[in-house]
């Protein structure tokens, strides 16, 4: 949640989001709302966008390609610009109220993996369980190691109720698992800029940010030994995240030059009152010949939930825009998060209260501060045509010190534009390119380890009135 990106309309996301000095777009509100001073009309937009998800995988050597397709709404809005008397009103030119949304991150995510290896889920279980005593592993370990007694995909050792052995003791075992990934973050703004002197743009915006989460993960396993008594497994998990979040940004641009404009603007720690339910389950099939299918009873099949709150760090941002008349402009931000600086808390008065020390502690620890890059290029090409691209970099939220991957997310972007005058069309592609080590279980073990390249495609159209 805290690593945002950026959306809204087809023009913001064809030049990477880098339109924050240059303003003249409800997309600015997301970044720096001094931008919408810029509009010198009143101005409605809508932009629809379909993503196409997709991954490669490597596991144990074997690699695997899936692709999914998703349509979105990514935004609607409207701004109302009031041209002002100057001599009236002390050098203000104008002023501009904005309401919309814009859909500000996708979690569309689609990737599967297969091969061979050393150990299974059920070792990691057996690896959490040892030293429980079997009469408590249900209330322990309801979602893993509790499916998994159950289904007897593991089992008491010999003599003991503390230390657990599988019937998997023989061979490999044959990975498959898909994960797919819903969902996205999306603000709805209210916002406020002025013009003072055709110099000085400033805006602030109060913003509320819609999150919707969910994700699915469906693990099998077969064993390349035929004798065995248990013969495959399959474990399943399913999580929905759903809350509402508010902050508030205030930015200002100032224009040294007709052809120069510099942006600095602000966002305050976002505040998100979240909740999570979730539910996981088991299947075994052995050579059990009175009941080779073990299951768990759909009314015993465990379900969890729970409400709690999300503190995001302050971040800022510094911009500059080149405009250059004939030819088009070239936008450049720069932004500073400290991840570090995010907290998790428990919902107040709530009836099962935890303190979070642990995991506020790992925040501190493992993550750090960050300048994220954007670039974008509109080339005008005839009077009414435009060309546009750009390029965001968001380097690893993770210390280095803390041994999780550097991988840094990167977006490319195009798009072309039409100004028809009142009625204008945007169109854009985003390329977001992201690596990832995606740990089934235990990272102790060997096997529980796939190596993911995501590729999320987006095609977005902006349709666009110019209102007098």
């Amino acid at each position: 949640y805290t690593q945002q990106y950026f959306g809204g309309t087809a023009r913001n996301m064809s030049m990477a989001g880098a339109m924050s000095a240059l303003g003249g777009d409800y997309s600015n509100v997301l970044t720096n709302p001094a931008g919408l001073a810029r509009f010198k009309r009143s101005n409605f937009s809508m932009t629809m966008g379909v993503e196409n998800p997709g991954s490669s995988s490597t596991f144990m050597g074997t690699n695997y390609d899936e692709r999914g397709l998703a349509a979105k709404f990514s935004n609607l809005s409207y701004v109302k610009a009031y041209t002002l008397d100057p001599a009236k009103f002390n050098n203000w030119y104008g002023v501009t109220m904005g309401l919309g949304y814009n859909r500000t991150r996708t979690f569309e995510d689609r990737f599967r993996y297969t091969g061979t290896a050393d150990s299974s889920i059920i070792h990691s279980f057996i690896h959490e369980a040892n030293g429980t005593p079997d009469s408590l592993l249900y209330s322990t370990f309801p979602f893993t190691a509790g499916l998994a007694y159950d289904v007897y995909a593991m089992d008491p050792e010999l003599g003991s109720n503390t230390t657990y052995t599988t019937a998997f003791n023989a061979g490999q075992a044959v990975h498959d698992r898909e994960i797919v990934r819903r969902g996205g973050m999306s603000e709805y703004n209210f916002s406020l800029a002025g013009n003072y002197a055709n110099k000085l743009f400033i805006g602030g915006s109060v913003n509320m940010t819609r999150v919707n989460y969910s994700e699915f993960f469906d693990h099998n396993e077969t064993y390349t030994v035929d004798s065995l008594w248990l013969n495959s497994t399959r474990y399943t998990g399913d999580l929905d995240i759903k809350g509402w979040g508010y902050n508030a940004r205030l930015g200002l641009v100032f224009l040294p030059t007709d052809w120069i404009r510099l942006g600095i603007a602000a966002q305050t720690p976002t505040v998100y009152f979240m909740r999570d339910q979730w539910s996981n389950n088991m299947w075994a099939n052995t050579d059990d010949p009175a009941a080779p299918d073990k299951f768990i009873d759909a009314a015993n099949v465990p379900t969890g939930a729970y409400n709690y709150k999300v503190y995001t760090p302050f971040r800022a941002n510094a911009s500059l825009g080149l405009v250059f008349k004939k030819f088009g402009s070239i936008g450049a931000e720069v932004e500073f998060v400290d991840y570090s600086g995010a907290s998790l808390s428990d919902k107040r008065f709530s009836p099962a209260p935890y303190s979070f020390t642990t995991e506020n502690s790992q925040i501190e620890n493992i993550y750090r501060s960050v300048f994220n890059y954007k670039v974008g290029l509109e080339a005008r090409i005839t009077s009414q045509a435009y060309l546009r691209g750009g390029f965001a970099y968001y380097p690893s939220a993770y210390k280095e010190s803390s041994g999780n991957a550097q991988y840094p997310t990167m977006f490319y972007t195009g798009g072309l534009g039409y100004n028809f005058g009142s009625f204008y069309i945007d169109a854009a592609f985003v390329m977001k390119a992201q690596q990832q080590d995606y740990y089934a279980y235990d990272p102790t073990l060997g096997g529980s380890r796939a190596e993911l390249d995501i590729k999320n495609g987006q095609y977005l159209l902006t349709v666009g009135f110019r209102i007098k």
